[in-house]
């Protein structure tokens, strides 16, 4: 593996893009397979559910206390070693889950996992875009965000399967291959990166860790985390009210809306704008929120997750790309760290808002609240993003 001069790739569909893609899906696969059967597998070993619960939980702890660091050493270093060390502390945390019963351990392994899963996210988009046409940056990210769709919609129902046959250190052995292979195939890429200009003054500065010009689009992103995580956290829940079964049709649709719409809306982006796709994208998922209150049946609940599915699938791709080509692709590191922290903070504090606000609000007015009032936030994201999207028409030509 070595590193080669910048150039600018004439095409999308070029090998070093396709190789980081392969990639992407791999990582997300294997978090996904063993996502729904940890905390199962820590009961089984003898742990208590409050233990459980707190290893799960401690992946998103550690991912949120790692994320400002990444976007530093995805800025500084080099990207392929940082995605190949990801992807072994990932097998590494994995093969740990599979091969011992002691729960410190256990914590020491979910670290480790969580680490590399953080670093990989960042990484992996600080890359990739070096891979992407900048006239095609929408569409490029956008088959990026299906690749992890794949893991997330596929991959449970794998590791599940394998776990059930096989036992649950299958699972985590399996998960550990992915990652592994991962690795190797990253041993293969070529490295389009630009040459590291050395700094002018030694040190680390608060701009390192934290981009404040991603900020316009981390803002709306992280009202998309929010609603995930609520949605993810209570929509059984409030269908259980209405005696409503087979809910969990919802989230197979979802994933099949999102994917179907990713490819258009990152084209549409590259053509026309971004505009033309986080307005209407934002203001449709807003109105889907508004409506899951006060859905009585299942197909209600499906159209309102279809609808959430168009707006977010059109949307949140398009932020990210504008927030990669409004900061700079050298500083695609930090901008992604940045971004993906308002996701951090939104899908953790939405389950908790949720929480206190049906604790206050009895019954199926509760839901029908907390709904109304993701979208509410949703609303006002997009109004601070009309506010600072930039007027000028290069800029906007650009973004």
């Amino acid at each position: 593996m070595t590193q080669s001069p910048l150039t600018e790739p004439k095409k999308l569909w070029n090998i070093p893009y396709i190789l980081v893609l392969t990639v992407s899906t791999l990582s997300s696969f294997s978090f996904y397979m063993v996502a729904t059967i940890l905390s199962k597998y820590l009961v089984g070993l003898g742990a208590s559910i409050t233990f459980a619960g707190f290893v799960v939980g401690l992946f998103s702890i550690t991912s949120l206390v790692c994320r400002p660091f990444c976007g530093v050493m995805a800025d500084r270093l080099n990207n392929i070693w940082l995605l190949i060390v990801s992807n072994l502390l990932m097998s590494i945390g994995l093969l740990g889950f599979a091969f011992t019963n002691s729960m410190p351990l256990m914590i020491l392994f979910r670290v480790c996992n969580g680490v590399g899963f953080s670093i990989n996210g960042t990484v992996q988009m600080a890359l990739i875009v070096h891979f992407i046409p900048k006239d095609r940056t929408g569409e490029g990210i956008g088959y990026i965000g299906i690749s992890q769709l794949i893991g997330s919609a596929c991959a449970p129902a794998v590791g599940l399967e394998i776990a059930d046959r096989l036992g649950m250190p299958a699972a985590f052995l399996a998960a550990a291959l992915l990652t592994i292979a991962a690795a190797v195939m990253l041993l293969f890429l070529r490295d389009i990166q630009p040459p590291k200009k050395k700094a002018a003054k030694k040190g680390i500065s608060f701009g390192d860790f934290f981009e404040r010009r991603a900020v316009p689009f981390t803002i709306p992103y992280s009202t998309f985390s929010f609603a995930n995580g609520v949605i993810n956290g209570y929509l059984v829940m409030f269908a259980d009210e209405y005696g409503i079964e087979k809910v969990s049709v919802y989230f197979t649709m979802y994933a099949v809306a999102v994917f179907l719409v990713r490819p258009f809306s990152g084209k549409l982006m590259d053509k026309k704008g971004l505009q033309y796709t986080v307005f209407p994208g934002m203001i449709a998922c807003a109105a889907s929120l508004f409506l899951l209150g006060f859905c009585n049946s299942l197909w209600l609940i499906l159209l309102t997750g279809i609808l959430r599915a168009l707006g977010q699938g059109a949307a949140q791709p398009s932020l990210q790309a504008g927030c990669i080509n409004h900061v700079g692709r050298e500083r695609s590191g930090v901008a992604t760290s940045t971004y993906f922290l308002g996701g951090d903070i939104g899908q953790g504090i939405g389950p908790m808002v949720g929480g206190f606000i049906l604790a206050q609000i009895a019954g199926l007015a509760g839901y029908r609240v907390l709904f109304c009032f993701c979208g509410a936030l949703m609303l006002a994201a997009l109004g601070y993003f009309y506010v600072m999207f930039p007027r000028n028409a290069e800029t906007k030509k650009n973004l």
